[in-house]
């Protein structure tokens, strides 16, 4: 079990990782691209201010002066588009690749024709008069190739980074399960202990509560206590028993004894055991049964069987009807015990297996139960690889389904049989 729950607290730290690793990745790349982004309109800032010596604004239009002179001694800046505009806007002049042939006013980035680039504008004035535009355009095929070699490097990474995050994990884990395991322990020590202590004398309670009241009863003495405390010492003999199946299932040292059993017989010799309470309490007693052969364990199914139809026996009022199905369905066997009775709340539903846990306390105590039921079923079922799942409705009634692998051959036959 504790195995289990390390694995599952390593999982979630390497899940949670993940996670937060790919966020930061993310987040990471976004840095990286803006801070491309601002040094790209660095550099066309510092162009801009060293190009004005080559910029003759003295005229009706500007033109670059000897500009070719410029570009042949910094060949770096040809990788800029530098285009000049009248005040209207029309291009006059350009050097370097082409970039977008327009004046782009108040935008700091564009992308046409799938080329993107970062631009910067600078009014050119003479004498207080507008006179036309200096544009240079940087492409940003640089910015967008680096920031893919970064997420890139990132996703090469991730796998050793979160196989490293995978054993950290794994060895916090079990340091901090440690004393969990060592409280869970000795919490199931003392369950067991206490569940054998308390069997001698309950039996004992039990045996001569029962020895009494024969003895008064042939005397023609009534006394209504007695039966009480034989009821009650039946209870709590039940209760200690319980505590001590689900004790001897935690621990796992009490594993399933398998045999070839016939499902369909089992459930009918349990269900027939019953048929008295239902006459007494007039409830119709229903089953549908295929004839399923399996490979499991006797006793774990009817403590199964027990547990469910007693359950719904307790609350389902007088007038009602339980059906008991057992069908195979996608190499599994499916049991299923429904009832018209009072149903379970939706909020309750994930709690009906927790031990000692009752959705009505009061009515629970009143017919005896003590809230071990559902989760000796959980248990069971689990310790035989299988699962429950319940479906329940407030004054409709509750289904449950009980799920149990079918074994291979068997779930081959049961497909062909389905088929003919």
């Amino acid at each position: 079990m504790f195995r289990s729950f390390r694995w599952q607290i390593a999982l979630w730290f390497v899940g949670l990782s993940s996670v937060i690793y790919l966020a930061l990745a993310l987040v990471g790349a976004l840095c990286f691209f803006t801070s491309l982004s601002h040094s790209m309109d660095e550099e066309l800032k510092v162009v801009a201010s060293q190009i004005g010596h080559a910029i003759d604004v003295t005229g009706d239009k500007p033109t670059f002066r000897d500009w070719l002179r410029v570009v042949e001694t910094e060949p770096a800046r040809s990788v800029m588009s530098m285009q000049l505009f009248d005040p209207d806007g029309n291009l006059l002049e350009h050097y370097g690749p082409p970039g977008i042939p327009r004046l782009l006013e108040g935008q700091e980035e564009m992308t046409e024709n799938q080329q993107t680039v970062r631009i910067r504008q600078s009014k050119l004035t003479h004498k207080g008069n507008l006179v036309g535009y200096l544009q240079l355009q940087l492409p940003a095929d640089k910015r967008s190739e680096l920031t893919r070699e970064f997420l890139a490097t990132m996703a090469i990474m991730a796998p050793f980074v979160l196989f490293g995050f995978g054993i950290c994990s794994y060895i916090v884990s079990g340091i901090a399960a440690r004393p969990i395991e060592h409280l869970f322990v000795t919490l199931q020590r003392f369950v067991a202990d206490a569940g054998h202590e308390l069997n001698t004398p309950a039996s004992i309670i039990q045996a001569r509560s029962q020895s009494l009241e024969r003895k008064l009863t042939k005397q023609g003495i009534v006394v209504d206590d007695v039966p009480v405390i034989t009821s009650a010492s039946e209870r709590m003999g039940q209760i200690v028993r319980n505590l001590m199946l689900l004790a001897e299932l935690d621990s796992g040292s009490q594993e399933p004894v398998r045999t070839t059993l016939d499902l369909q017989e089992i459930i009918n010799c349990t269900l027939a055991e019953f048929l008295p309470r239902f006459q007494e309490k007039k409830i119709a007693l229903k089953s549908s049964l295929q004839p399923i052969t399996v490979f499991t364990d006797r006793e774990s199914i009817d403590c199964i069987l027990r547990n469910l139809v007693g359950n719904a026996l307790k609350y389902t009022e007088t007038g009602g009807a339980i059906t008991v199905t057992c069908v195979t369905h996608e190499g599994e066997v499916c049991l299923t015990v429904e009832d018209t009775g009072i149903g379970i709340p939706e909020d309750s539903l994930p709690l009906i297996f927790e031990r000692f846990y009752r959705v009505d306390k009061s009515r629970s105590r009143a017919s005896g139960g003590s809230g071990l039921g559902l989760a000796i079923v959980k248990a069971v079922t689990e310790s035989l690889s299988g699962r429950v799942e319940v479906e329940s409705e407030l004054a409709k009634g509750t289904r449950f389904y009980v799920y149990l692998p079918l074994p291979r051959a068997s779930a081959v036959a049961q497909k062909l049989h389905t088929c003919l």
